[in-house]
């Protein structure tokens, strides 16, 4: 009987332990669900009230080029003028963030701010800023890219890094000679083709000749 007593409240005291372990490791877990749900919330509220901003750009020439307003360019000569455009968006909202502060930095370390305005038929809303190229300015790929400022946060804009399609300065004159210079060797083809022509049609026999 005393053994069976004995045995009786060993097994108690397990029990209760095991239920006063359990009820500390629930107690435990509803402490961690808890700040988990405080964290996620936090960092929802955080991630909701940061916009997630996108700066598009690209240049175009310039309203002194008369044969190609506003055509999107990546190739200049020297004196001609580059106009940098640029679009700064919520891209939760798909709305342009009209108090952005925007500005294009060139390789050489140069800065320009860049104005907000309606532009185009459309009258969309684009920061811009023309840029004369000095006569002795370096001729070859010139990097840039544009940066806007949003409450505080820089976001930027570069241009894919594929070397023919990047912004390059040209010799002045250049644009013509490769135009002449491409127009010529079209002409070239162009001639060789019909001079070919010629000659395979003289190698035919006329209709009627060679027959059985």
């Amino acid at each position: 009987m005393k053994w069976k007593t004995k045995g009786s409240l060993i097994a108690s005291a397990l029990l209760a332990s095991m239920i006063a372990a359990g009820c500390t490791e629930e107690d435990v877990q509803v402490v961690d669900s808890e700040q988990s749900t405080a964290e996620t919330e936090t960092t929802e509220t955080a991630a909701s009230e940061t916009p997630a901003v996108v700066v598009k750009g690209d240049t175009i020439n310039s309203h002194f080029q008369a044969d190609a307003v506003c055509v999107v360019d990546s190739r200049f000569e020297r004196g001609h003028s580059i106009v940098f455009r640029a679009n700064v968006i919520d891209s939760k909202t798909n709305e342009t963030i009209e108090d952005a502060k925007v500005k294009v930095v060139l390789g050489n370390g140069e800065e320009y701010e860049m104005k907000m305005g309606p532009h185009g038929e459309e009258g969309t809303i684009l920061w811009t800023v023309l840029w004369t190229i000095p006569d002795d300015f370096p001729t070859g790929t010139l990097d840039y890219k544009i940066i806007a400022d949003v409450d505080g946060t820089e976001y930027t804009h570069e241009p894919f890094n594929v070397s023919l399609s990047k912004l390059t300065i040209l010799e002045k004159g250049a644009e013509e000679k490769l135009t002449a210079e491409a127009k010529a060797a079209a002409e070239a083809k162009a001639q060789e083709e019909a001079e070919g022509g010629g000659e395979n049609a003289e190698q035919q026999p006329a209709d009627g000749e060679g027959d059985a």
